[in-house]
């Protein structure tokens, strides 16, 4: 098998044979050795019953049905686990990462490259999304020593070798981006087109987003713990000079500081409190996600010839 593309999608029957059609008429002209991998869970509408229809009639599609929605970093993980191919690429299922593109990450990657992804000149998102998504990049490459580019996404294409380093990876919490950066080996980038959605709408909300960020800041990187263990060292030195303070002036001048100050100061500290409470309490929950050692994923239902 000379090539897989993995494709996870939700809630896509309107665009699913433009999808499929673009698909497979470029990769055809690549080789005729290639699979095209659906993954797939919950859906409120027909989307596995089409894709159910289409491996039946075109064995180049294969489908894998998750039991539950895992989220697309675990979509990828699974559709990359039963994938066959010498290369894999990934793509998003909304065409929002062209089809027509494969064949220039499949070029570039023939120059012996174990991983290409694509970056885009601008995302086609709505306006407030791709400001928040810019500001959530700028605080990951903040807080981490690999890189993340703004444009881009899960679109690339990677090695058979990558894609065993990367199901070796045995946490629970997995954040695609980071496990594909922190492998290390030999990569590049080329330019690709951003496509726009014809139809539907995006299936992440603004909560959606804000979960999925937090949850990913958590399982990419501890910083946020020594910047909490910095800022205590602070405060606390702040409150030890403002606490000699108030007791010089109460001595030589007779009078304390006034209620509303220390008010004011109990609910900043009890408020900073409970925000790293929080941030520490996201970091024990993942160690007890961790450590009940769950299945990443269950497949329910597997549609082609995984053999």
């Amino acid at each position: 098998m000379d090539l897989s593309i993995v494709i996870p999608v939700k809630n896509e029957e309107e665009i699913l044979n433009e999808l499929v059609s673009r698909v497979l008429k470029t990769v055809r002209e690549l080789t005729e050795l290639f699979e095209v991998i659906f993954v797939t869970d919950v859906n409120r509408d027909k989307t596995f019953q089409i894709l159910k229809q289409m491996a039946k009639s075109n064995h180049h599609v294969k489908v894998l049905k998750l039991s539950r929605s895992h989220g697309q970093s675990i979509a990828i993980l699974a559709g990359l686990k039963y994938s066959k191919g010498k290369a894999v690429i990934i793509m998003d299922g909304d065409l929002q990462d062209i089809p027509e593109d494969i064949p220039r990450l499949y070029n570039k990657f023939q120059e012996g490259y174990d991983v290409v992804y694509g970056v885009k000149d601008k995302k086609d998102d709505r306006m407030l999304m791709n400001f928040f998504a810019k500001i959530y990049i700028k605080v990951i490459n903040f807080l981490s020593d690999e890189k993340i580019d703004h444009n881009t996404n899960f679109f690339r294409i990677i090695s058979r070798r990558t894609v065993d380093a990367m199901l070796s990876f045995p946490e629970k919490n997995p954040y695609f981006t980071s496990i594909a950066s922190s492998i290390g080996f030999p990569t590049s980038t080329i330019k690709v087109i951003s496509g726009s959605r014809k139809t539907g709408e995006t299936k992440f909300s603004y909560i959606t987003h804000i979960n999925v960020a937090i949850n990913n800041l958590i399982s990419y990187t501890t910083k946020p713990l020594k910047i909490i263990l910095i800022i205590g060292f602070i405060t606390s030195g702040v409150g030890f000079i403002h606490l000699v303070f108030i007791i010089i002036k109460t001595c030589f001048y007779g009078n304390a500081i006034g209620w509303s100050i220390l008010v004011a100061l109990i609910i900043l500290f009890g408020g900073l409190q409970l925000f790293f409470l929080g941030v520490i309490g996201g970091y024990l929950g993942r160690v007890f996600m961790e450590v009940k050692n769950r299945p990443l994923y269950i497949v329910e239902e597997k549609i082609g010839d995984f053999e």
